[in-house]
């Protein structure tokens, strides 16, 4: 199955970039948005919903979510308690510093887990927009191992497209324009550069079209929404290589590549990129880290560990238990064989026997409550409950019974000196070891009846990160009983999207964790 979980908080303000540069913006409070603010803000909600339906196509299930607009520590504990270890963040660089402090002081960071934020905050963000109380060694510890999630601003490919430039040379004189007019640099600007030759080649192709269908038709009008449907059309049509890429749009939205980078030591390397166009993931060799041995968890993978009798220990009771039957077993064979004897006649030879052969059954015993399930099936363990127990019981009682018996005797014949002769004969005392048993099997049938032993399984709590032990035990099931405590055992991502004009109100984290759906639940 696949765990998802996730979260979302909302700022105080509304931004709105000016003039394409992100790294400048208006604020204005939240009661009086700015013009379209409303509709960016519905377009971060559809590209979560769009998400989560992506993520259950995938077989990923959501397992938390968590919102927040301030201080993000009770959310981000939230999904700890969870144990969410794969975490998707949607959230700007000032709830990124709070976030990362957060997961620094709750120890959410290291090989157990794993962070996806957006990839478009600015240079040294951490710096800039750290308004924690952590330091900055802190929020770099915490940071480590991260990865963003981005457009790709301009194709790597040194290849010339329809401007008859490569990305490279295009870039270069790019910066060179912008020095020199001493305008600060947009991320956006291959877009829009791309998307004027957009704009030109529809343009162009529509003209096209107009001309062929008056040169066959002369008195040929069109109307606006004509025009506007063969624009769509045309646009819909758009495949040329630009700076960005291939520039290719489907269902009216622009098929790009997608960058994915990760924080490794204090700076972001580029460890793969996705393009959406070919459906194609192509991750760098040997650049993406992870602080462990392996990719983290997407949860704690807890395994039954069932806590079996010692083999060896069971052995060595067994070899000492056998001893002790042997020469239970001579003493009996000595007690019969000379049971003429005068001394050994003086003794009760009949109670000594009853001694002998309790003390055997209690030495049974063992045998049967070192059987466990690496030894029986879960069947035979539930009916050696019973056996084990009525064994033991009897057994005890029959050794104490004739034991106590033989005292009783001595007492009886002693306690009274002017007594010149008092006999009390063996058949006395099997009457009172008679009644003993008589009394133990009587509350053994009533329990039986009324409340008979059953096998279960007791878990205890979490030794290890994966490892939950279990024990069989046999217990009534009308009795009360104390339940053990059981742990449970974490992940969680973020991403956002910017077109055009993006008014930010809604900044949130999304824990996902992946695992098979036709994987048995622990």
């Amino acid at each position: 199955m696949m765990r998802v979980g996730g979260s979302g908080g909302s700022t105080e303000f509304c931004l709105k970039p000016i003039g394409g540069a992100r790294d400048h913006w208006r604020t204005g409070p939240t009661g009086s948005q700015p013009l379209g603010c409303r509709e960016s803000e519905q377009n971060v909600f559809r590209v979560r919903n769009d998400l989560t339906s992506e993520l259950e196509k995938a077989n990923i299930q959501i397992a938390d979510t968590e919102s927040f607009s301030n201080d993000p520590c009770v959310n981000v504990k939230k999904l700890k308690d969870n144990d969410v270890r794969i975490i998707i963040g949607q959230f700007d660089e000032n709830l990124a510093s709070k976030v990362f402090c957060c997961a620094y002081n709750l120890n959410m960071y290291g090989s157990k887990y794993q962070w996806i934020i957006p990839g478009w905050y600015q240079g040294n963000w951490w710096e800039q927009a750290n308004s924690t109380n952590c330091t900055t060694k802190k929020l770099l510890t915490a940071m480590e191992g991260y990865i963003s999630v981005d457009f790709e601003p301009l194709s790597a490919k040194r290849k010339k497209g329809i401007s008859r430039r490569t990305p490279q040379e295009y870039e270069l004189e790019y910066t060179r324009e912008r020095e020199q007019k001493g305008v600060e640099a947009s991320k956006f600007h291959g877009f829009a550069y791309d998307g004027i030759w957009v704009i030109a080649e529809t343009l162009k192709s529509v003209m096209k079209l107009l001309q062929k269908r008056h040169d066959m038709y002369h008195n040929m009008t069109v109307d606006d929404r004509e025009v506007g449907k063969m624009v769509l059309d045309v646009m819909n049509e758009t495949n040329f290589f630009g700076v960005t890429g291939q520039v290719m749009f489907r269902n009216g939205e622009r098929m790009g590549t997608i960058k994915f980078t990760q924080f490794q030591e204090g700076q972001e390397v580029k460890v793969g990129e996705y393009n959406a166009i070919a459906d194609v993931l192509d991750l760098i060799n040997n650049t993406i880290r992870f602080q462990g041995v392996e990719p983290p968890k997407d949860q704690t993978i807890v395994h039954q560990q069932r806590r079996d009798i010692n083999v060896p220990l069971y052995s060595i009771l067994s070899t000492i238990t056998i001893l002790g039957m042997l020469m239970a077993g001579g003493f009996l064979f000595f007690n019969i064989k000379n049971r003429n004897h005068r001394l050994i006649k003086m003794s009760s030879p009949y109670m000594n026997n009853l001694i002998i052969l309790g003390g055997m059954l209690s030495y049974a015993s063992i045998f049967l409550f070192g059987l466990d399930g690496s030894f029986v099936s879960d069947k035979v363990f539930e009916t050696l409950c019973t056996v084990r127990t009525w064994i033991l019981i009897v057994g005890y009682t029959t050794a104490f019974g004739a034991m106590f018996a033989k005292t009783w005797r001595v007492h009886a014949i002693f306690k009274n000196v002017k007594m010149k002769k008092k006999i009390i004969k063996d058949q006395k005392l099997l009457i009172i070891v008679g009644g003993m048993l008589l009394i133990d099997l009587c509350i053994l049938i009533c329990w039986q009846i009324v409340d008979p032993l059953k096998r279960t399984v007791e878990k205890y709590s979490l030794e290890q990160p994966s490892n939950l032990p279990e024990a069989q035990r046999c217990v009534a099931t009308k009795a009360p009983q104390s339940r053990p405590e059981r742990n449970s055992g974490g992940n969680y991502w973020s991403t956002t999207s910017r077109h055009g004009e993006l008014c930010h109100q809604t900044d949130g984290i999304i824990a996902v964790s992946s695992l098979e759906k036709s994987r048995q639940e622990d």
